[in-house]
């Protein structure tokens, strides 16, 4: 009996490590899908990445990161992360509090924070619930913060005022000093727009240029450049690339910038008052799917577009930016004049894109 029992074990434990091990099978049909689903949404350049046992396993440059000039993309060309930014802001936001210096429960109000309509200066609403997106509510629940989801970037943004006024610094020194330099990434920065927090990492700012996709819009069924986004801050405005983010899921696999029960809370989803499980936890969306943990982030402003997904029990990242929003469109369509539709906000396979990566390395539902 002893020995069957040790022979299912071994099973066991082998089903396990070969659910854990990375097979390259048929990327060249993984790659064609890409390809063509670029083509469909007119997205001039992709930067795709999967990780795996803290490697770049795969790499694809599809398109153009320069249509005009035919620049083919690499793995350290730089494109605008939008709101995957958020996940940066997070752990910036959580160090703040690891050091006692920021409480999660503190009333926006505390740092003179106006969110504006009817929601303007109310004390109920607590800086987790900007950090979770739970501060609006809905007409269901008389718009009272930590009963819904309701995905608010302008809200997360606001988190710069209590990071900024408890550590004294500015936010973009402490991307550049808590983040960007620990990890050693070299093509991590500010906004190039914002002028003085770029200036913080000590790159040259033309050769940086030169290494960023040009950002395009469709516009009347035709692609044309158009200007950079201006805005760094928690929410968004962080620039990076495939190599850089390679690092970065490394390091948060490794447990690297927070404390394990840090990490732990980060990937824990947030629950409303009424005790119902939401979709994101701090910074984070974490959903479940074939019983696995899925972790990522969206971003998405005109001109570029990013997704940053893990699944820790695979040891599986992926990583894919555009030079065009319409990447991770899907993920933003609105609910109201308030918010983004938090049915498809939480449903990683409203992108076809994140789909085709589930398809390929996790399974069909």
């Amino acid at each position: 009996m002893k020995v069957f029992y040790g022979l299912l074990l071994l099973l066991f434990s082998q089903s396990l490590q070969a659910q854990r091990t990375f097979s390259p099978a048929d990327t060249t049909g993984f790659a064609a899908i890409l390809e063509a689903l670029r083509q469909k949404y007119q997205i001039p350049s992709l930067s795709v990445g999967v990780v795996h046992g803290k490697k770049l396993v795969w790499y694809k440059g599809l398109g153009y990161a320069d249509i005009e000039n035919k620049v083919t993309p690499t793995e350290h060309t730089v494109y605008h992360l939008a709101s995957v930014t958020k996940t940066f802001g997070a752990i910036i936001l959580m160090q703040l509090v690891e050091a006692g210096k920021i409480n999660l429960d503190d009333p926006v109000t505390k740092y003179g924070i106006q969110l504006g309509a009817r929601w303007g200066n109310d004390d109920r609403i607590k800086l987790k619930h900007l950090l979770t997106h739970t501060a609006q509510g809905n007409s269901f629940n008389g718009f009272k913060p930590g009963y819904s989801f309701g995905y608010n970037g302008d809200y997360y943004g606001k988190l710069a005022q209590p990071i900024e006024k408890e550590s004294g610094k500015t936010f973009g020194q402490l991307m550049v000093d808590n983040i960007i330099r620990p990890l050693g990434l070299a093509h991590t920065a500010p906004n190039l727009a914002d002028t003085a927090s770029f200036a913080l990492t000590g790159y040259n700012r033309e050769a940086y240029g030169k290494l960023v996709a040009k950002p395009y819009d469709l516009q009347k069924g035709r692609i044309v450049p158009i200007a950079d986004p201006t805005h760094f801050g928690p929410a968004a405005g962080l620039m990076s690339c495939v190599s850089d983010l390679v690092a970065y899921s490394t390091a948060i696999d490794e447990q690297k910038l927070l404390n394990p029960l840090t990490w732990k809370q980060v990937f824990t989803p947030t629950y409303s008052r009424n005790g119902n499980a939401l979709p994101y936890g701090l910074g984070w969306f974490v959903r479940d799917y074939k019983r696995l943990r899925i972790l990522w982030h969206t971003g998405w402003w005109t001109g570029n577009s990013s997704l940053f997904v893990k699944i820790p029990e695979r040891d599986l990242t992926f990583i894919i930016l555009a030079n065009s929003q319409d990447l991770s469109r899907p993920f933003y369509a609105k609910f109201d004049i308030f918010r983004t539709n938090p049915k498809l906000q939480s449903n990683l396979r409203a992108s076809a894109f994140a789909k085709a990566f589930l398809d390929q390395f996790v399974g069909k539902p």
